[in-house]
């Protein structure tokens, strides 16, 4: 449905450099990165606002590089909602269906009948002014996708929402993919946003996408510490490989010899271990690990529905690995969780990825 050759787009002191992606028809996109990193120039250059200095841009099939934005048939939801103060909710969905030219009568019922689908009947005569961020949010999707748009784009669409209205706008989201197939595009800073509603998702750094994929791979196998980073894999370890062992090149090297299980590893080498993979009192199968030994609790942080506990991995000033437990574990292990306190430890094999170093710091 979307395809970027080669984008490259200067503005000002930014530039956004060489990007391709490929986007199926239906498929349900998030680019991930921090604040400033190009996500939204990245989506007014797919709108048309911005011209290319390079790259091709094809849309349903059709080079769209140079087409007018009214010509290219998207939609697109700033986090702002945009939505004209003057009119009415009727009048701001209906707004792009009349510069179409769409005869009244059907205007009424493709408005009528996507009101319905979004449960936004009753306000249709209000003002903008009179909703709430939820329900103006609502409006501004139904102004997209009463158009039938071929994609939609959605600019940080939930950050102005509190958290209840947030969840309850990700759950829509879900419901308005599924059931209209629409091929979507969602920039955000929010992990746990963009793995809740991404099919496929795209790291983005200093104008440029480091890496995509499945969530569940981009999560799992990392590229780069950027992009380990960025999906919230809080555990990286600097390693260097000895005998098809991985020994820590921090503290006493010596102390803590982890196996690698494995011969095609360069000679120095990072680990990224997410905190599942960490485990506090391991009851698996010995197998299952590359490493268990005895590591000393540097803090204890209560919190929401969790609590998170660091780990030290060198006695000697080594660093600490960040492992998470829920309330009931917490409870169980209560008289072993405290500062200075030695407790058996295992890092799970499956959520350990190897990158070398060279590329990795």
């Amino acid at each position: 449905m979307l395809r970027l050759e080669g984008i490259s787009v200067r503005l000002g002191d930014f530039r956004l450099r060489d990007i391709s992606l490929h986007v199926r028809a239906g498929a349900y996109l998030t680019l991930l990165g921090p604040t400033g990193t190009g996500k939204t120039a990245l989506l007014e250059t797919i709108a048309g606002v911005h011209k290319p200095l390079s790259g091709r841009i094809h849309i349903n099939g059709r080079d769209a590089t140079h087409l007018a934005p009214e010509k290219r048939h998207l939609g697109i939801v700033y986090q702002d909602y945009a939505l004209f103060p003057h009119l009415t909710v009727f009048q701001n969905i209906a707004f792009g269906l009349r510069l179409k030219g769409v005869p009244e009568r059907k205007i009424k019922g493709a408005v009528d009948e996507m009101a319905g689908f979004l449960e936004i009947r009753p306000l249709l005569k209000r003002s903008p002014g009179r909703l709430s961020g939820g329900e103006r949010q609502r409006v501004a999707l139904a102004r997209a996708l009463v158009l039938e748009p071929y994609v939609l784009l959605l600019d940080e669409p939930l950050s102005a929402l509190d958290r209840v209205t947030r969840s309850r706008i990700q759950k829509e989201l879900k419901r308005i993919h599924t059931q209209l197939g629409v091929t979507i595009i969602h920039i955000t800073h929010n992990l746990a946003e963009a793995f809740f509603l991404a099919d496929h998702l795209a790291v983005m750094k200093d104008g440029c996408i480091l890496q995509e994929g499945a969530p569940e791979e981009v999560c799992r196998r990392p590229a780069d510490r950027s992009v380990a980073e960025l999906v919230g894999i809080e555990n990286l370890i600097t390693a260097k490989v000895k005998d098809n062992r991985l020994v820590t090149v921090m503290g006493d090297v010596d102390s803590q010899k982890i196996f690698a299980g494995r011969d095609d590893l360069p000679e120095r080498v990072c680990l990224t271990l997410p905190g599942w993979s960490i485990e506090i009192f391991p009851a698996g199968k010995p197998q299952d690990y590359i490493w268990q030994g005895n590591l000393s609790i540097s803090s204890v942080y209560p919190m929401n529905d969790t609590g998170m506990v660091e780990v030290t991995l060198v006695h000697n000033g080594g660093e600490s690995l960040k492992t998470y437990l829920s309330r009931r574990e917490a409870k169980a292990m209560s008289p072993y969780l405290k500062t200075g306190t030695t407790v058996p430890v295992g890092f799970l094999g499956k959520g350990v990825h190897w990158v070398p170093q060279e590329v990795l710091i």
